[in-house]
């Protein structure tokens, strides 16, 4: 989905205003839409205290309040101005919500805000609208916010963004830590931004204009517009359909990388899977793997030709080692005409090796972390200037470019560049990018091309992660078979959110028309 600045956001609502559409239709159509996004991310508890700011940020927050209330969820408000204060948008939500809901527990500042009540904050007290950093009894209230987050263990959802972030914010600036953004309309760039991402926790996009803004060149992955990537198998197939995966990796010690790639590849839906490894630890990924792959020693040529020459897709480096033999090997490996996934050691040896870029027949998927990155540049860089740095590497080479962080970038030449918007801290784990070189091959071999094969690749191997951290309820010893054993959900999610999106926009009419007879 593309994503827009501050100026843009701004125009496009202005000529969707102009074209008939009120803002009051707006509102209603962000406030039912975010109302569904946070019923699903919310699945556990069912308690919000919506913090509530003056204006139309406020307004969004109590079209949202409303739609939870008909849910059956319990719900606090919170005002941060006085009622006699709040802009005219927002006062009229306000009175319908008591008039719908005349038993609703509403508190005043400067009363205490009932902290403990509730599971998840809404923070909806400011939206793209602020200019300069925070200041008076609004960065008290931010700051208070924060401290509660961490010592009464709610977490907080941010309406279109969090509370005090703007264009101007860096990384040390006072604003709401969000475990959740939900994006209205589109994502604003600087929500994006690798060093602001403390703030803005996942992120979630909502549609609400008929319009679309000047492109950017600029866009993030989002779930349900993946989801038309992925229809229902057809009851005709059989393995044979979804392609064959092959691995190399693996060494003394690290025999269990090749294995977590393998996992993912197989639950991302690849029909075969092999992994090559070397002969001296082949009895133990032998014992360690999934029964469904085949395990093969790599120095067997016969082999090696016999499984290489029917793959669809080679990827390369987990655990594979950097010695003067894994350097041969490697080399090797870049002169098959296939598509590659390069991950790990084998980007280290890239590194020292560039002139094998030429040798890439056809288009090869790199997925460095930032410090694989380096070594391929050979030079430093900041988070700042990711991006950058993405976009300048692909140029002139036949790679697609998946540069981890907590804001994964996907990027190719002549396309637009994309940044992830799923994931937690709980992949900050060994064997997280194992598993994202299985998911990647897997969607290769069944037929993705490696743009849209990283793109999906990346969004799910997050989603996962998500579903994963939700069932087990913390973020902290998230592994990566747990990553790998919730690809299922994740594909489930991504289609569920289209479907969910597509309810939304069938209502978009009759609220229009409704609003236009009052």
């Amino acid at each position: 989905m593309n994503i827009v600045d501050v100026q843009g956001i701004r125009k496009l609502e202005e000529e969707e205003i102009a074209s008939g559409t009120p803002a009051e239709v707006l509102m209603e159509r962000a406030g039912r839409m975010a109302a569904a996004f946070v019923e699903e991310y919310c699945s556990r508890h069912r308690s919000l205290l919506a913090i509530i700011g003056r204006g139309n940020n406020g307004g969004d927050g109590l079209v949202i309040t409303r739609e939870l209330l008909k849910k059956g969820w319990v719900v606090y408000v919170y005002l941060t101005a006085e009622r006699a204060k709040l802009g005219p948008l927002c006062k009229k939500k306000l009175d319908e919500l008591v008039q719908n809901f005349p038993d609703l527990a509403i508190f005043e500042y400067p009363t205490p805000a009932p902290w403990t009540k509730a599971d998840y904050v809404l923070d909806s007290i400011l939206g793209i609208g602020m200019k300069g950093e925070l200041q008076g009894e609004l960065a008290n209230l931010v700051m208070e916010l924060n401290e509660k987050r961490n010592r009464c263990f709610f977490e907080t959802i941010a309406v279109d963004c969090p509370t005090g972030l703007w264009e101007g914010s860096k990384h040390n600036s006072l604003a709401v830590v969000a475990d959740l953004t939900i994006a209205i309309g589109y994502g604003k760039d600087f929500l994006f931004r690798e060093e602001l991402s403390h703030f803005t926790g996942r992120i979630e996009i909502i549609p609400i204009f008929e319009k679309s803004p000047s492109y950017s060149g600029f866009e993030s992955l989002t779930g349900w517009e993946l989801a038309c990537l992925f229809p229902f198998r057809s009851y005709y197939s059989h393995k044979g359909n979804y392609g064959r995966v092959v691995i190399f990796g693996g060494s003394i010690g690290y025999t269990g990388a090749p294995v977590m790639a393998a996992q993912a590849a197989l639950r991302i839906g690849s029909g075969l899977v092999y992994i090559g490894v070397p002969q001296e630890i082949y009895s133990i990924v032998a014992t360690k793997v999934f029964p469904e792959c085949l395990v093969f020693p790599f120095e067997d040529k016969r082999l090696f030709d016999a499984v290489v020459s029917q793959a669809s897709v080679v990827a390369m480096g987990p655990g594979f080692g950097l010695e003067k033999k894994s350097e041969f090997f490697f080399r090797t490996l870049m002169q098959l005409d296939k598509p590659l996934v390069i991950d790990a050691d084998c980007l280290t040896l890239l590194a020292r090796n560039p002139e094998l870029y030429e040798e890439i027949k056809k288009w090869a998927v790199l997925t460095p972390h930032p410090g694989e990155m380096k070594r391929l540049l050979r030079k430093e860089f900041s988070a700042e200037e990711r991006m950058e740095i993405a976009k300048s590497f692909v140029k002139d080479k036949k790679i697609t470019l998946v540069l981890k962080g907590v804001r994964t970038l996907v990027a190719q030449e002549g396309k637009a560049l994309f940044v992830n918007t799923s994931g937690n801290p709980g992949l900050s784990t060994g064997g997280s990018g194992d598993s994202l070189l299985g998911i990647i091959a897997g969607l290769i071999a069944q037929g993705f091309d490696p743009f849209d094969a990283a793109r999906c690749g990346v969004w799910i191997h997050g989603k996962s992660a998500d579903i994963a951290a939700e069932k087990r309820k913390t973020k902290e010893g998230l592994l990566p078979m747990d990553v790998a054993e919730n690809i299922s959900a994740a594909l489930l999610w991504m289609r569920s959110d289209l479907r969910r999106v597509l309810d939304q926009k069938s209502y978009w009419n009759e609220i229009q028309a409704y609003y236009a007879a009052k």
